[in-house]
């Protein structure tokens, strides 16, 4: 069997409800985001039954998978085909906040779901590959948005000559994030400058990953009742989570507990975990 007797529909993704092409580069990606990726795909019965010589179509399932290298986490969706009849098969992945970061390898499958008795020159064994549907590579970062930012004059508001600083606001972690944190940054410093270009050098954008998460979990550090993980989406609590979940592989509280009592170890786990993005 061809790739192409399967008619592949395009990648989309979903977010907030509105669909769109999947494209290279996803728009306004931060960790807080929740968004699915998914294809549909038309199946002739008759076609895939002459082609593969198994009569009974319901033994064949579309996988669509989701990998990304550097949290080494794979996202899988399988949709069995109903019996005896052509139909167009959705398949829908969801990528929950903080599970994902840098790149996505995106890929989908016709197999065989179930073993059959051995024939000849049919496939028999579950999980043989009998189609091919289109492979993507999707960057989450580069020119997308992480932070709400400010370009700030701090000459003007006599603040020290430094490339940037967080403001955060807020009551409790289960205040939203957009809503109470800001990345300011110096339009009168050069690395200031140098962030707010189109392009951003790698060493620099190293540099403020590090000092904002310092920043934000020194921030979470200062308030009480962090026994739990359960904050609400997009609130304060979930999104600093998600960054400790991507860049150290701690929970919240067991990147604040570090934080506050071994700071040199959270310094190590830290750069060690920006470099591997």
């Amino acid at each position: 069997m061809d790739d192409h007797d399967v008619a592949w529909g395009g990648w989309w993704f979903e977010r907030e409800g509105v669909r769109a092409p999947l494209p290279d580069l996803m728009p306004a990606w931060d960790y807080s985001v929740r968004d699915r990726i998914g294809l549909n795909v038309d199946i002739d019965a008759m076609t895939v039954r002459e082609k593969t010589g198994i009569e009974n179509i319901s033994d064949l399932e579309v996988v669509a998978l989701v990998d990304c290298p550097s949290t080494l986490k794979r996202f899988v969706h399988r949709s069995r085909l109903a019996p005896h009849a052509s139909q167009e098969v959705e398949v829908v992945i969801d990528l929950p906040p903080g599970e994902v970061a840098h790149r996505l390898d995106v890929a989908a499958f016709l197999l065989l779901a179930t073993d059959l008795p051995p024939k000849s020159r049919t496939a028999s064994r579950s999980g043989s590959r009998l189609a091919t549907g289109p492979s993507r590579r999707v960057l989450l970062e580069g020119d997308a948005s992480r932070f709400p930012t400010e370009a700030v004059s701090f000459a003007s508001l006599n603040w020290a000559d430094v490339p940037w600083t967080l403001n955060a606001v807020f009551f409790d972690l289960s205040d939203s994030f957009m809503g109470s944190v800001r990345l300011l940054v110096n339009e009168d410093h050069p690395l200031g400058r140098a962030v707010l270009s189109a392009e951003v050098d790698p060493a620099t954008d190293s540099r403020l990953k590090l000092e904002v998460l310092r920043t934000l979990v020194g921030v979470v550090a200062a308030q009480e009742n962090l026994d739990h993980d359960d904050y609400p989406p997009e609130s304060i609590g979930e999104v600093v989570a998600s960054m400790c979940s991507v860049f150290l592989n701690r929970t919240l509280a067991e990147a604040v507990h570090i934080y506050q009592r071994d700071p040199i170890k959270f310094d190590r786990l830290l750069y060690a975990g920006v470099a591997s993005q």
